[in-house]
């Protein structure tokens, strides 16, 4: 039987605190409910964009208890009917900010009724990407569309944080200077992706590379 938003409302309240195995067990059954806009916003993405050098598409796993656990306790006022990022995809670009505004129309065009769909650029401690949310049946559905140095960038951040992961979400006191260069590099990719699309893929990996050893070094 299917969670109505108030009994949603109400297991979210308890996964902050200190929840129990039949807490889990709902939120597990909270889960797989979303089998079906999983499924459906896939097949319409691989539909739209064949698999090709162009992009990569890769289908997120289902966002796990305690990665829902976690962020309800990072976010006190985000309610989990209201989580858009239980499933969904992240496409990886070869290019850069023009290409990923190309492919954002043609997946909001492809997602068209009965979806509800909205695309927003993500901005948030360095990090940065399209995010493109389709809802069906009250089910969101999170696109994860990045350049090619946005995707580097997060797997960098990736690579260097802790087991606390702290980094990811603006990092801690000891993580300052870090997240200073982490950020003043997402700014150069920001700057390097604004012109990417006048240079082949080989200049683009270039100015790339050459961004990270002159922010990292100093």
């Amino acid at each position: 039987m299917e969670l109505s938003n108030s009994q949603i409302t109400k297991l979210g309240d308890r996964l902050r605190n200190d929840c129990t195995k039949d807490d889990l067990g709902m939120l597990d059954g909270f889960r797989q409910t979303f089998s079906k806009v999983d499924e459906a916003a896939y097949t319409i993405i691989k539909q739209v964009l064949p698999t090709s050098k162009e992009c990569t598409i890769t289908k997120r796993k289902r966002k796990t208890q305690q990665s829902i656990v976690d962020k309800l306790r990072r976010q006190k006022n985000l309610r989990l009917a209201q989580m858009q990022d239980i499933a969904g995809c992240r496409i990886v670009l070869n290019s850069g900010i023009e290409q990923a505004n190309e492919i954002k129309s043609v997946l909001v065009n492809a997602l068209r009724e009965p979806w509800q769909v909205e695309s927003k650029e993500r901005v948030e401690n360095g990090y940065r990407a399209i995010h493109i949310i389709a809802k069906l049946d009250k089910k969101c559905y999170e696109i994860q569309l990045r350049t090619y140095a946005q995707d580097i960038w997060a797997n960098l951040v990736e690579s260097m944080s802790d087991e606390k992961n702290t980094l990811k979400y603006g990092g801690s006191e000891q993580e300052q200077p870090l997240m200073k260069k982490l950020i003043k590099l997402a700014e150069s990719f920001r700057v390097i992706d604004q012109k990417a699309h006048e240079n082949n893929i080989e200049q683009y990996q270039q100015q790339i590379k050459g961004a990270i050893n002159h922010v990292l070094s100093h």
